[in-house]
This record gives C-alpha cells, sequence and structure tokens, in this order.
C-alpha cells in the first residue's frame, strides 16, 4: 500500500520498536503463565490421581492374594480334620479296634499318620495319659496345664504354639526338626535369641469311641516349621503363571511370631530365607496390635507389595503372621516409565501451546503496531498520517477504520479550534476582570469569617467572665439578706432596696449575656437523627478536600439506631472531623507508604453499643492514617484557641466546639493516636463519637449541679 501524501513510509513487517518487543513480551509471557502453571498443576493432580488408584489397585491385588492364602491355609486345616475325623469314624477303625481290645498300636498310628500327611499322631486318654504314638514313645502323663488345654478345645483343627519341652514329649526328633536359628536381619527389632526352638503346629483334634464308650481323644499334629512344601503350595495356588509382571516374584511365609520358619522368600538368590525376622515396623502393627498390614514393606532385601495378617491360638493369642506379597521393583519401574511418558506428553503440551501463543499474539500485534506508528507521526506534527487499509476483515481492520475517522475529525476539530481560540482569549480576558472582583468579594469574606471566629472566641472567653461574675452576685445577695435580718430601721432598708435593685439588674445583665452567647443552655432543639445519612450529607461539603489530599475514602455504616441530636450541629462536628483528618493526610505521603503499603485513607465506621448505664448508643470513628498526634498534643487538643496549623488555617475552636456540642446532648468526643501499625513508626488517629439514642440536652445535665447553685442561692437569700 502506497503511504498518503505527507505520511511517511511504515516500517517493514520484520521490523521491531523497542517497546513493542516490551508489549509483547508481556502479553505471551501474559498467555504463557496459565499454560506454564495450570498445566503442570492440572497434569501433578491427574498423576497424583492416577498413583493412588495404581497403588490401590495393588493393595486390592495383595489383599485379595491374602484372603485367597488365608482361604487355602484354612481348606488344608479342614481337610486334615475331616480326614482323621472320616478315619476315627469309620467301620474299619471299629473293626480294629473290636479286633484289638478297644487299643490301637504303633503301627496302625503310623500307617495312619503317613496316610493323613501328619508329623505325628497320638492317642490320649480321658485320664491325661497318652497310651500310643506315632513316632513311637513309652505311655506317658501330659502335664496338668495341657489337659486342660486339650479338654477345653472341642474337635477341630488349631495352629498352637508348642515349646520345645513339649514337642521333645511328642519326639525329639520333631523336636530338633522345629529349631530354627535367626540370622541378622535388617531393620528388625533388636533381639538376643540366637535360634528358635518352638514349634508351630496345626493341631486336629478329633475323639475316639467304641461301643458308645469314649476311649480318648486322637490328636494329629503338622509341623509348620519348615514346611516348605505347604508354602510353596500355596504359592503356586496365589502366584500362578501370568498372574504378576514379567519380573516380579510372589511369595508366601509362615511366621512363628517375627521369625520366618516356612517361606518361599530368597535370601541370596537361592537359599531360602528361613531365621530372617520381619521388620519392626510390621511387627508392632501386626503382632503389637493385632491389625492386618497392607502395603510396601521390606522384605529381607527388597521391596515387596506385601500383606500380613496374625496366626492365633484357640485362646486369642498372636503367635505368628501369615505373609503373601510381589516384588515391588517391576511395576515401580512401569510407573517410572508412565511418569516418563507423562512429564513429555505435558511438555510437548507446553511447548506447542506456547508456539501457538507466540504465533497468535504475532497476528495481533502488527495492526497494533502499525496504529502505534501512525500516532508517533501524529505527535510529531503529521498530521496527514493515516493507518489505510490493513487488507483483513476482523475487529482490528474495524479498530484501523475508526482510528482514521477520528482522525480526520480531530484534524477538522483541530481546525475549527484554532479559528475560535481568538475568541476565547477575547471571552478570558474579560472572566478575568470578572474574577478579580469575585476574588475581592471572596476576601472580604474570608476576612469575615476571620471576624466571626474571633468574634466567637470572644463570646467563649465572655461567657466565662459572666459566669465568673455570678458567684459574686449570688453572695452578695445572700449578704444583703443577712443585713436586712440584722438592720431594721427604715432608711436601711430603703438603702438595702436600692442595692437589691443594682444586683438584680446585674444579674440580669449576666444571664442576658449568657444567653447571648451560649444560647444552647437556654434552647436546644432535637430530632430522631440517622447518623449514616448524616454522614453520607457531610461527605458532600468535604469531598473537594479530600480529593485534594488525594485520600481514599473508605465507608463502613453498621449503625441501624437512630439517636436524638440537633441534625445541623452533627453534620457541624462530621464536617469538622473529615476536614481535620484531610488536613493529617496533606504534604508529603512517602514515608507513611513506604511501610504502611497503602495509600492515603481516610475511614468512617458507625456501629451500635450499649453504655456503661445500659442505655443504646451509637459510636462514629473517623480515623486516617496520616501524621499521628504527639501524645503530650493529645492532652491538648480540645483546649480552646489551641491548634498546629499554620496562620489562617485553624482557630485552636473546631474540636473544643465540637466536643462542646456532642456533650450537650449527654455524648462525648474521644482521641487517640496513632493507630497503625502496632510497630514503630507509627500513624495516624481516630476520632470517636459517642451518641446517646434518647438523648440528654444541656439543660439536664446541668441539672445536677445547677440545683446545687440554686439551692445556696436560696439559702442566702432567706439569710440561713
Amino acid at each position: 500500500m502506497e503511504p498518503r501524501i505527507g505520511q511517511r513510509p511504515f516500517p517493514p513487517r520484520g521490523h521491531f520498536w523497542p517497546s513493542h518487543w516490551t508489549v509483547k513480551t508481556k502479553l505471551v509471557v501474559t498467555a504463557c503463565i496459565p499454560l506454564l502453571v495450570l498445566i503442570p498443576v492440572v497434569a501433578l493432580l491427574v498423576w497424583s490421581a492416577g498413583q493412588a488408584a495404581y497403588t490401590k489397585i495393588l493393595i486390592s491385588k495383595v489383599r485379595s492374594d491374602l484372603v485367597l492364602a488365608q482361604q487355602e491355609f484354612t481348606d488344608v486345616q479342614e481337610n486334615k480334620y475331616d480326614a482323621l475325623k472320616a478315619w476315627s469314624e469309620s467301620a474299619h477303625l471299629r473293626n480294629l479296634l473290636q479286633r484289638q481290645g478297644g487299643k490301637l498300636n504303633n503301627k496302625d498310628l503310623r500307617a495312619q499318620a503317613e496316610k493323613l500327611g501328619f508329623a505325628y499322631l497320638r492317642l490320649i486318654s480321658p485320664t491325661g495319659m497318652v497310651v500310643n504314638s506315632f513316632p513311637a514313645r513309652l505311655p506317658y502323663m501330659l502335664g496338668t496345664e495341657i489337659q486342660k488345654s486339650v479338654k477345653f478345645r472341642e474337635s477341630g483343627s488349631y495352629t498352637v504354639l508348642l515349646s520345645n519341652a513339649e514337642l521333645n514329649d511328642i519326639s525329639p526328633e520333631l523336636a530338633s526338626r522345629a529349631v530354627q536359628a535367626i540370622l541378622p536381619t535388617w531393620n528388625a527389632s533388636p533381639s538376643s535369641k540366637s535360634a528358635e526352638d518352638r514349634g508351630l503346629v496345626v493341631q486336629v483334634l478329633q475323639p475316639l469311641f467304641s461301643d458308645g464308650n469314649m476311649l480318648g481323644y486322637l490328636e494329629g499334629g503338622l509341623l509348620l516349621n519348615g514346611n516348605l512344601e505347604l508354602v510353596d503350595k500355596i504359592n503356586d495356588l496365589i502366584y500362578s503363571p501370568n498372574t504378576l509382571l514379567e519380573g516380579s516374584i510372589g511369595t508366601t511365609t509362615i511366621f512363628l511370631e517375627d521369625v520366618r520358619v516356612a517361606t518361599t522368600v530368597r535370601r541370596d538368590g537361592e537359599s531360602r530365607a528361613l531365621g530372617t525376622r520381619v521388620s519392626d515396623v510390621v511387627r508392632q502393627s501386626v503382632l503389637g496390635r493385632g491389625e492386618v498390614w497392607l502395603e510396601r514393606a521390606f522384605v529381607v532385601n527388597d521391596w515387596y507389595v506385601a500383606a500380613y495378617a496374625p496366626l492365633l491360638s484357640p485362646d486369642g493369642a498372636r503367635i505368628g503372621m501369615f505373609y503373601v506379597g510381589f516384588l515391588e521393583a517391576p511395576y515401580a519401574n512401569i510407573k517410572t516409565q508412565l511418569l516418563i511418558l507423562f512429564l513429555l506428553a505435558v511438555g510437548a503440551a507446553m511447548v506447542l501451546g506456547a508456539m501457538m501463543v507466540v504465533r497468535l499474539t504475532s497476528g495481533i500485534f502488527y495492526p497494533l503496531r502499525r496504529m502505534n506508528y501512525i500516532m508517533s507521526l501524529q505527535e510529531r506534527g503529521d498530521a496527514a498520517a493515516r493507518v489505510g487499509d490493513l487488507r483483513r476483515e476482523d475487529e482490528f481492520a474495524d479498530l484501523a477504520n475508526h482510528f482514521d475517522v477520528l482522525l480526520d475529525q480531530l484534524d477538522a476539530r483541530r481546525s475549527e479550534l484554532l479559528g475560535l481560540n481568538e475568541e476565547l482569549d477575547e471571552r478570558v480576558r474579560q472572566r478575568t476582570a470578572d474574577l478579580q472582583a469575585v476574588n475581592q468579594k471572596l476576601h472580604q469574606a474570608v476576612e469575615q469569617l476571620l471576624a466571626s471566629e474571633k468574634l466567637a472566641a470572644m463570646g467563649q472567653l465572655t461567657a466565662g467572665i459572666a459566669h465568673e461574675f455570678n458567684n459574686p452576685l449570688a453572695i452578695m445577695m445572700g449578704h444583703l439578706d443577712l443585713i436586712r435580718i440584722t438592720l431594721n430601721d427604715p432608711e436601711s432598708m430603703k438603702t438595702l432596696r436600692l442595692l437589691d435593685e443594682q444586683v438584680h439588674r446585674m444579674r440580669n445583665i449576666v444571664q442576658k449575656l449568657l444567653q447571648f452567647c451560649r444560647p444552647d443552655e437556654y434552647a436546644s432543639y432535637t430530632e430522631e437523627v440517622n447518623v449514616n445519612e448524616v454522614i453520607q450529607d457531610s461527605i458532600l461539603f468535604v469531598r473537594s478536600e479530600i480529593e485534594a489530599a488525594r485520600a481514599q475514602l473508605k465507608l463502613e455504616l453498621n449503625a441501624r439506631e437512630t439517636v436524638q441530636i440537633s441534625k445541623t450541629e452533627l453534620q457541624q462536628v462530621m464536617v469538622n472531623l473529615l476536614i481535620n483528618a484531610t488536613h493529617a493526610l496533606e504534604g508529603s505521603f512517602h514515608e507513611q507508604a513506604a511501610v504502611l503499603d497503602e495509600p492515603p485513607l481516610i475511614s468512617v465506621e458507625t456501629r451500635d453499643m450499649a453504655l456503661a448505664d445500659g442505655q443504646k448508643a451509637v459510636s462514629i470513628q473517623v480515623q486516617n492514617n496520616g501524621e499521628p498526634i504527639a501524645p503530650e498534643r493529645l492532652q491538648l487538643i480540645f483546649k480552646m484557641f489551641y491548634t498546629t496549623k499554620h496562620a489562617g488555617k485553624g482557630t485552636g475552636l473546631g474540636l473544643p466546639v465540637s466536643r462542646m456540642l456532642v456533650q450537650r446532648y449527654g455524648g462525648d468526643l474521644q482521641a487517640k493516636s496513632p493507630v497503625v501499625p502496632e510497630n514503630a513508626p507509627q500513624f495516624g488517629a481516630c476520632f470517636e463519637i459517642v451518641l446517646r439514642c434518647k438523648a440528654r440536652p444541656s439543660a439536664d445535665i446541668l441539672k445536677e449541679t445547677g440545683q446545687q447553685i440554686l439551692l445556696i442561692e436560696k439559702q442566702l437569700s432567706e439569710g440561713s
């Protein structure tokens, strides 16, 4: 596109002004922030949820494996019991007992023990005597505690813990098979034992009858110590081929307390980890608290997804543990691979998104840079420069067309303004003359205002003097009454009457002077006033001062009660406090801003409250964060004629008059400073007005002291 007459050539499309690069960088960064923050956050949440679900799946699998293993272990116990019960009730055994006179010999017990897979089988008489057994032993009497335990139990299958002495009673060979050396194990609880000689036994108990008479009990036992065939069978059932990831290994273990006495866990790749112990944390959870462990655990030399459950004796004691688990490493490798793929996908999405943002912003910025270039030409005085046709149909093309139209209108207005400039100059000259006249009147009004303030100060002083006159006059009247009582001659009475007339005349003059100087004590008009509305009306009068101080105004008008007061006088008090607040914020605010990290602020808050006497009231707080009031000045600000403002800005009457107006209705005005922050340096001041909802006019407030004065005057007049 060719430039118009007077228009400079537009820079090439590839050229970028430094300022343009800054704005574009900001826009790109702003657009990429959601991609750089939101995508990783979402990815982290998704990954965390996936990890939790994946872990839950592994825990669920090992839980089901534990249930299946426990069921298989229970089935083994029940099968042993069913087999022994079937033999004890079989016709073969009844015939055998009849032929042998109700006795079983060692050969019979051995054959049946080998057939049923028992490590031992013995016949116990009702009196507790072992009459025959396999392996063969001479008849012997069971211990008292063992007899009680056997008699207490019903027929069935149990897991019991037998001491080495009890195993020796059954068979020395069985006792030696149960001995297991304890190997040092990392992460296990400290122990001084070097070997475990007790036996964990699945014990089956079945009563034996012959011709209706009880011959005793058949007791068969399956030693779990070193019973690799049993754990291999359970392990093969649970972790059959293709049930785990390639590289993972399923393991099963039976613990005597915390010692592995039968396991499929390998210690060095080949030998089984018999005699190793469980970690201390698992021991405390399962054996200590009787809980089922379902999470990852360190097993001998690697991490496994593990499940541990306590083995209970017939009396409920925790005598061992049952464990199943599988190697965690293959599953951890899968999670690592998934994490890498997930991070690559997230990174690719972020890079692709960033490229799309850069591409889109490049298309957006070309029209903006063109318009910015035209504006720079306009600033240099090239009034004929225009954007022209962008050869695109979108919002930016419409914006460029509107921009050219505005430039055309601006050019026309410029010509029109040049024509009106001379007329405006003439009007300015005329208005200047008028303004000088108005300024003269304004100066006169200011002088009158200052005179009024001085007159008000004189009125306050006069009122004080008038009050001082009242007391001597009252004393004089009292003493005249005393003289009147003492002197009874007519000539003295005539003189005293003349003195009475002059004293009463002076008293009337003083009363009139008081009424002139302090009319509020003689007449007060109250109405129900909504303080929130009065505050909003008062702000209108001081809006310009607040804006001149560049202060922010914060309103929190929470009061709901109305108060009895003169609306005009309350408005006067609020205007005075707001103006004082703006004056406190005038001048430099750099030091406050550096500490408070906030602009100049005036806050007005109203709230309902209750006074100490139980009466309802409304609190108005006017607070600023400007210059604080020194502690020594805080005691003087309500004194008449005290001010720290420059000459012409204050007379020292605003706060005293405001307090007087509030106190007239039973309220009060207090100040505190500084208010923010708590640590030095500190700034700000807070003025609080407390107004009674039911006003106490000044006449009522002064009634207590006024009655005392009248009583003294009456007593003096009566000659008391």
